[in-house]
């Protein structure tokens, strides 16, 4: 039974690599720091054991077995770690603080049982003892950070707080204005027809208000969450996506051309962002510019997301100061999803440049780092 166990995990583990190799590969070259850190570390302490037990019969036995494990180990918490400086202690205290506290309380603790007639065994039991202590201080100060026990990080973060409350604000604000402009009002109307249903022409327009509200509802379902399907590669996705904003402005003649690997993987919530910069651009694009033609440029270079919109639009000076983020007043409305644009941008450290498309027209270059912190948290978990 065990054997059989053995070879089916075995069988699973590779099957898992093949299904998910892109991100494999992703996360093997984003990581190489802690999981070249974890191979170093646990080779090293391998020959220390192994030479140290010569002696001893049967020293390695199927150990080999917990050198895969204890690489895995090591590396899935260097990876979950790193952006916590390792414990969350050093959330309150600085990295000098911290080694000034380690120092001396190592000191003192040796002292006490020297001067208390011990061996230097007992002082590598004190010293155990302490960093048990630590850990589990660590432990209690994470529980209180995860769930806003403590006062510190609630003050130094009480304007990232604010922000994050009035965003949420406003995105309510949103939600209850198109239910009652766009839901409520069509709702009503039908109401009002359907003590005269039996009449054709009346049936007729009920049909047909519920077939644009049925619209109109999925479109800013959309618009809330894209969704992405499963089925289909990135680019066909982002094809998808073209191809609905072109049909959404039958009245202008836009020819888009778009260029992007057949391989291209971006992970989540990267496929989204990008997703919902080419809907925002492209539709600023219908919208603003009187070109007749617009390119698309996606690629993923050393894990830099490049995506680059222009077109060819003549004197489509409003537009450039459309997308101008730096020349508009930070409380307009009029402008909000360039101002998205730019807030998702820079929270992620990106860039966006704007620039005149020679001869004509406006190029918007944005470059995204790709992170997988929080792409492959819940497959760490």
């Amino acid at each position: 039974m065990y054997g059989i166990q053995f070879v089916v995990s075995i069988i699973s583990f590779f099957y898992i690599i093949f299904y998910h190799w892109k991100r494999v590969v992703f996360v093997i070259r984003s990581e190489k720091k802690p999981i070249s850190f974890s191979v170093f570390t646990t080779i090293i302490g391998f020959f220390t054991y192994y030479f140290f037990t010569l002696r001893i019969s049967n020293h390695i036995g199927n150990f080999g077995i917990y050198l895969i494990v204890l690489i895995f180990s090591m590396s899935i918490h260097g990876i979950v770690l790193k952006e916590n400086d390792s414990f969350p202690i050093s959330t309150v205290f600085n990295l000098k603080q911290r080694a000034i506290f380690l120092f001396t309380s190592i000191l003192v603790v040796s002292l006490i049982v020297l001067f208390s007639s011990s061996n230097f065994s007992i002082i590598l039991i004190a010293i155990n003892v302490l960093f048990m202590l630590i850990f589990l201080c660590n432990i209690i100060l994470e529980f209180n950070l995860k769930h806003e026990k403590n006062q510190i990080p609630k003050n130094s973060k009480y304007t990232f707080a604010l922000e994050r409350l009035q965003q949420e604000e406003q995105l309510k604000t949103d939600f209850s204005n198109f239910l009652h402009d766009e839901v409520l009002q069509d709702l009503l109307s039908i109401k009002n027809m359907t003590s005269k249903s039996y009449r054709p022409e009346v049936q007729d327009i009920i049909y047909g208000t519920l077939n644009n509200l049925n619209t109109r509802i999925r479109k800013q379902m959309q618009d809330y969450h894209p969704v992405i399907l499963k089925n289909l590669t990135v680019k066909e996705n982002y094809q998808n996506l073209i191809e609905s904003v072109s049909l959404s402005f039958p009245q202008r003649n836009i020819l888009v051309a778009f260029k992007c690997s057949d391989t291209l993987f971006l992970v989540e919530p990267y496929d989204i962002l990008i997703y919902r910069l080419i809907k925002e651009l492209l539709t600023n694009v219908y919208k603003h510019s009187n070109g007749s033609h617009a390119w698309i440029t996606l690629s993923l270079e050393k894990d830099i997301i490049k995506l680059s919109v222009s077109d060819n639009g003549v004197a489509n000076t409003s537009f450039k100061a459309h997308l101008d983020i730096s020349k508009m007043p930070l409380d307009t409305t009029s402008h909000k999803g360039v101002i998205l644009i730019k807030e998702q941008v820079e929270n992620l450290e990106g860039t966006i440049n704007i620039s005149d498309n020679i001869p004509h027209g406006v190029c918007v270059q944005i470059t995204v780092p790709m992170k997988g912190d929080g792409s492959y948290k819940y497959f760490v978990s």
